[in-house]
């Protein structure tokens, strides 16, 4: 659900700043932009830095919410959510091809775990919260939906920004 809650924080965010902005709505490549920072740093940023705590500080209950047993390699997989994480907010600061970057980290991080997740759907019947349901249909449509954003963005930037930044405070 807290992906649910992420998205939603980034769209609406997002809407908020294009309504009070001239500049943001002044092309379909700014009117992306926005929406691809946003998302960025909300969604794979933000979330990124909580289910990274999750899993690290919080394994016990983060394991059982997916179906798992504790282990181990729930300290690596904080580890690699906080790595994407860390991407995501460092896109407030760093632009052009570093979205596109953090994109493709995202989209092979969270596909990859959502066939993992299938897997374990039908081979342990495992339809745990955090494994199945609007968590599944999430960790497959955001990722391609802000890869896509970034490919776009990143195609449009410099014909319509000539300095091909786009920043939260313009």
């Amino acid at each position: 659900m807290f992906q649910v809650i992420f998205t939603l924080i980034a769209v609406v965010g997002a809407s908020i700043h294009i309504a009070f902005s001239s500049k943001r709505r002044s092309s379909r490549a700014a009117v992306a932009g926005t929406y691809l920072l946003y998302l960025l740093f909300f969604y794979v940023g933000l979330m990124g830095l909580l289910t990274a705590y999750a899993h690290v500080f919080r394994p016990v209950e983060t394991s059982a919410s997916i179906g798992w047993s504790t282990s181990p390699y729930e300290y690596e997989v904080g580890m690699a959510d906080l790595t994407v994480g860390v991407l995501g907010v460092l896109c407030l600061k760093f632009r052009g091809n570093f979205w596109l970057a953090t994109a493709i980290a995202n989209a092979v991080w969270l596909l990859g775990d959502a066939v993992g997740h299938v897997r374990q759907m039908t081979l342990n019947n495992n339809h745990a919260a955090n494994n199945s349901g609007i968590f599944l249909v999430t960790e497959f449509i955001m990722p391609l939906v802000i890869l896509s954003l970034s490919l776009y963005h990143s195609r449009w930037e410099g014909r319509s920004h000539p300095t091909g930044q786009l920043t939260l405070n313009r």
